[in-house]
């Protein structure tokens, strides 16, 4: 998985907007941020999912897949290593966390 294949599984989300902050690629369905890329670390991004989630995607694929560190990890924060990600996987993924923030999951 590249970045440029992040964006585009994003980007095909309904009503999906893309934009940046602090140099963190955003992607937002209304206000809310559901996953940004190249944050922290470029090769990484970070997706938004309900803690349950969370569980469910790293137990599919624990080198793809990790808890972010702190509170945000323990609220859904996912870090996604894109070398390590299934396409497949990682669109499931992305589709929970904008359900998530489109007020559906």
């Amino acid at each position: 998985m590249t970045p440029d294949a992040f964006r585009l599984l994003a980007m095909r989300l309904p009503n999906v907007e893309f934009g940046s902050n602090l140099g963190n690629h955003e992607f937002r369905v209304g206000t809310k941020v559901f996953a940004s890329l190249g944050s922290p670390v470029v090769g990484q991004a970070l997706i938004k999912l309900t803690p349950r989630s969370q569980a469910q995607f790293v137990a599919l694929a624990p080198g793809a897949f990790a808890a972010a560190p702190g509170g945000q990890g323990a609220r859904g924060g996912t870090i996604v290593k894109l070398a390590m990600a299934d396409a497949t996987i990682l669109e499931r993924a992305l589709e929970a966390a904008h359900q998530k923030a489109s007020g559906k999951g």
